[in-house]
Order: C-alpha cells, then structure tokens, then sequence
C-alpha cells in the first residue's frame, strides 16, 4: 500500500514540475499565435476520447465496444467539453469565459483539470463498466493512466500549438 502511494506521488511530483505557474507583475500577456487553446479543444477532444475509448475497451478487456464508447463520450463531455456551454456567458466583472482565457496565459489544461477529470470521469466510467469486468482494479488503473496520459498529451499540445508572452 505504501509503494502504491509513493508512485503516486512520484506521478504527481512529475506532472506538476510539466505545469509551472509563473507570475510577471505589471505585465501584459499577448498571444502569438493565431491558435488558443480554445481552438484546438474540440480536436484534442476527439483524440482523447478515441485513446481512453481504445484503452478502457482493451486493456480490462470490458467487452461491448458501443457501450465504452458511449460511455467515455459522456464523461468526457461532463468534465472536458463543459467550457464550451460557458463560452459567451458572462462569469464575472472580467467578462465571457473566453475575454478571460483571452486576457492571459490560460491553458485550459494543467494539473488542476487532470484532477477535476478524474473526480469526474472516473465514478461515471467506473460505475457503468464495474459489471462488464472481472478485474476492477485493473479498470480503475485503466481509468486513471489513460486519463493522465491523454490529459499530459493535450497539455503539451496545447502549449506547442498556442503560443504567447509577457
């Protein structure tokens, strides 16, 4: 139980040191290139359910393929397509939710969503698979290690494709 905590942790330590958080005071940041990262949601979006549908279909071997799919399109759309319904409502005195992610260096995905996705996605995907396997555990790592890989993935694709500075 202690290994298990301290690979966790190790995980944790390394995808936070992937996501620093600078601060320049009196600064203004200004995209550089066409491309936010609001843009490039709805494609990473698309591979991210494609390698979480493939990997949780798979490797727990959870047999019927429509059902996963169905299922890992549901959660992912409850915890990663959801700041699309928010796009042009008006959140705060800072303006629509996309004035906001305009206004500075703000990815849409760090280590804070990796942790909002699993809270979210994996009590949907776990509760609706459970039954179809016979390993559980295995379905829970499967769950979590796809989810970190894709959401590392999207990270740094994120941030090679949409490009800005202070």
């Amino acid at each position: 139980m202690k290994n298990r905590y301290s690979k966790l942790t190790l995980i944790v330590s390394c995808l936070m040191a992937l996501f620093p958080v600078n601060v320049f005071a009196d600064s203004s940041w200004v995209w550089i290139s066409e491309k936010r990262p609001f843009d490039i949601l709805p494609w990473v979006a698309l591979g991210t359910i494609l390698i979480e549908w493939l990997s949780i279909w798979l490797k727990p071997k959870t047999g019927n393929a429509f059902k996963v799919l169905g299922i890992v399109i549901v959660a992912n759309a409850a915890s990663f397509l959801l700041p699309y319904a928010f796009l042009k409502a008006d959140l705060s005195w800072y303006g629509t939710f996309e004035d906001i992610l305009d206004s500075g260096p703000h990815y849409i995905v760090s280590g804070v969503f990796l942790l909002l996705t699993l809270l979210i996605e994996m009590p949907i995907v776990y509760n609706v698979l459970k039954s179809n396997v016979q390993n559980k555990k295995k379905l829970q790592l499967t769950i979590i290690i796809s989810n970190v890989v894709t959401t590392a993935g999207v990270a740094i694709i994120e941030r090679l494709i949409t490009e800005g500075h202070w």
